[in-house]
């Protein structure tokens, strides 16, 4: 197991439905099989994360299938990453509902082997209940409680979090994947909401890792019924922004025809020196 405790550091062990730490700190395993790892000091607020509505409508949304070339590209990325590994052990930062976690085991990747965090308890519950063989935590991306060097690979898709925590926890040559919204996702999307719309800028290098390879995912996002839409403007966040009157609009559509642009970094962590 890879946790640790999020007060002392040190390992965490499964006993009898709760994890614990030799210096006597306790956290109840959830009946759904997730464990929370979140200290109140690192909570910006009550329930932080994205809402319950808008991890339901996203885990719809993408269980529909719409952003499938994305996670085919992502299964290639993580296959080549670590091909010479036996055995990889996957943290799935910013996991949200589990979607993608699910594809990756889909793709032959053990699903006992898979770890994923979120800051939104309710994203981790629907995870764990969705893929009871993998393991869950609610935990900041920014103080990840994950042992030194305790992971192969590393994926992040739109999720925020410092250098130096994903170089911690991956072992000496690890692979990290980084997926982000390409310059022009959504543009059209955008261009309806604001006035003058932005595109989405390049992301900065990574310190403490080398480039292995860069690709941009895209394909047409054509999305067809009032459900579909409705779901697909209740899971983006920039859509609930700009112009009231063009979201109304919008709303009101049964079908969407936009653009899906993504960025996808893989790199290797650097050896210690």
């Amino acid at each position: 197991m890879i946790w640790q405790c999020p007060h002392c550091k040190e390992p965490l062990n499964l006993q009898q439905r709760s994890w614990c730490c030799d210096n006597g700190h306790n956290f109840d395993q959830a009946k759904e099989g997730y464990v929370n790892l979140l200290p109140v000091q690192h909570k910006r607020s009550r329930e932080p994360g994205d809402s319950a509505e808008m991890l339901n409508a996203r885990r719809r949304f993408l269980e529909g299938g719409h952003y499938q070339p994305l996670v085919d590209a992502i299964c290639a990325q993580l296959r080549a990453g670590v091909v010479s590994k036996s055995a990889p052990v996957l943290l799935d930062i910013g996991c949200g509902e589990g979607y993608y976690a699910r594809q990756i085991a889909g793709n032959d990747w053990p699903a006992d082997l898979i770890y994923g965090i979120d800051i939104a308890k309710a994203g981790v519950r629907l995870a764990a209940k969705k893929q009871p063989q993998a393991q869950f935590a609610v935990a900041s991306s920014f103080h990840l409680p994950v042992a030194d060097a305790s992971v192969d690979a590393v994926m992040r898709v739109f999720a925020p979090g410092p250098a130096e925590e994903l170089a911690r926890v991956l072992k000496p040559g690890g692979v990290l994947l980084d997926v982000s919204p390409g310059p022009n996702h959504l543009w059209s999307l955008k261009s309806r909401l604001y006035d003058t719309p932005q595109q989405h800028s390049v992301p900065a290098a990574i310190a403490g890792f080398t480039p292995e390879s860069e690709m941009r995912c895209e394909f047409p996002l054509d999305i067809d019924g009032v459900e579909a839409v409705t779901d697909f403007l209740t899971m983006t966040p920039f859509a609930w922004k700009g112009n009231n009157q063009a979201r109304q609009q919008l709303e009101a559509e049964t079908s969407l025809q936009l653009e899906a642009d993504f960025l996808l970094r893989r790199m290797t962590r650097n050896q210690d020196p």
